[in-house]
């Protein structure tokens, strides 16, 4: 199975580059899915998308939109909150949470995946400040259940969930079964989305100031949470038949934003020309696929990644984490009671440490804007 995840600012092309991938994927006789956390799909196919589940070809399938029946997550979550008696207006402050909207999205996701129907998945995920914000999401869910619902834990609640009256023990065991199979499920989706073999992302960005700072806070997060980025796309470029001096400024930007980009990830930029409508529909979705991929597969993995290390040396331990193009300003490190949290520009991540360690805390930490390192001694 692949899993190419697209991300990028509102109006880069997200949904015209995911389109493109996934029929041109198709093509190739690869069952493929192409779903969407948003609404822009139905228009780059060129199809109506108001069903479950629309054919747009032989070998593609479409999801796009709002989840169209219930949230099973947001169930969960209002189920547990009031079996604990606790406020309805603690529901809404969750459900504000960075990353949290999308989960009973992600959730449907990962049904399509479990099913087994697809060689090829390509996610239309959320504008770039949202998407980086579902790595925290889905850690989050996998932490929640190595906490909540481990067999230690279990063992602890279960008893107090029975002592009480015989209908609110019925309702405490279904709050806890359906919480454990959801978070479940989302720690599996996290699992393949930080599978560098399964899974990639690919950031789409249009000539605008900012593009290359972007890109930088953007890997620098990818990497933080450990997800792959594949490939860059800089679209719509002046074609090179245009070469009325009117231009010239247009194409000195260009020229420097490229040199910017390619500054900024050590991923491969592929480039598309600006047309004079967005491509719309199935032959026109093909040539812009051949255009930026060329002859090369476009669910292929076009870079590989390093994944975070944690090895021994000599009587200490270092945790090795790729965080590129990122400055020690922007980090800041908290020793937690199981494990190291690592703070960038507003995220975290928490790196649970070696039972062997014990009570151990780190003495030192660097950073050489490629790779945080910390030393426990």
């Amino acid at each position: 199975m692949r899993i190419i995840l697209f991300s990028g600012r509102g109006g880069s092309g997200v949904s015209t580059q995911s389109a493109a991938t996934a029929i041109a994927a198709s093509r190739l006789g690869k069952p493929t899915l192409a779903f969407s956390l948003g609404s822009g799909l139905g228009h780059a196919f060129g199809i109506d998308t108001r069903a479950a589940v629309t054919k747009a070809g032989d070998n593609l399938d479409v999801v796009q939109g709002v989840a169209a029946g219930e949230d099973a997550f947001r169930e969960w979550v209002a189920d547990l909150l009031d079996f604990r008696s606790m406020d309805p207006e603690l529901a809404d402050d969750f459900a504000a949470l960075p990353g949290i909207n999308h989960i009973g999205r992600l959730l449907e996701l990962e049904e399509l995946i479990a099913s087994e129907r697809y060689e090829v998945i390509v996610l239309d995920a959320a504008p770039l400040e949202t998407f980086l914000d579902l790595p925290g999401a889905l850690e989050s869910a996998a932490r929640w259940l190595a906490l909540v619902f481990s067999s230690r834990q279990q063992s602890v609640f279960e008893p107090l969930v029975r002592a009480f009256a015989a209908d609110y023990a019925n309702t405490g065991e279904g709050v806890f079964d359906t919480g454990r199979e959801l978070l479940t499920r989302l720690a599996k989706l996290r699992d393949l989305m930080i599978d560098h073999e399964t899974t990639s992302v690919r950031l789409v960005v249009a000539p605008e100031d900012g593009t290359p700072r972007a890109l930088q806070e953007a890997s620098g997060v990818l990497g933080l949470f450990g997800y792959l980025k594949d490939v860059v796309v800089v679209s719509r470029l002046l074609p090179d038949a245009v070469q009325d001096e009117f231009f010239a400024a247009t194409r000195r930007r260009e020229a420097e934003l490229l040199d910017g980009v390619r500054a900024s990830t050590a991923a491969p930029v592929l480039t598309c020309d600006l047309r004079p409508e967005p491509p719309h529909g199935e032959e026109a979705l093909l040539e812009l696929a051949r255009e930026v991929y060329g002859d090369r597969d476009p669910a292929g993995v076009f870079s590989s990644g390093e994944p975070h290390q944690f090895s021994r040396a000599g009587g200490s331990f270092v945790l090795e984490v790729v965080v590129p193009f990122t400055s020690r300003e922007h980090l800041k490190l908290e020793q937690a009671d199981d494990g190291i949290v690592i703070h960038l520009n507003g995220r975290h991540r928490l790196f649970a440490l070696p039972d062997e360690i014990g009570l151990r805390e780190a003495s030192t930490w660097s950073h050489d804007g490629r790779v945080l390192r910390v030393t426990i001694e």
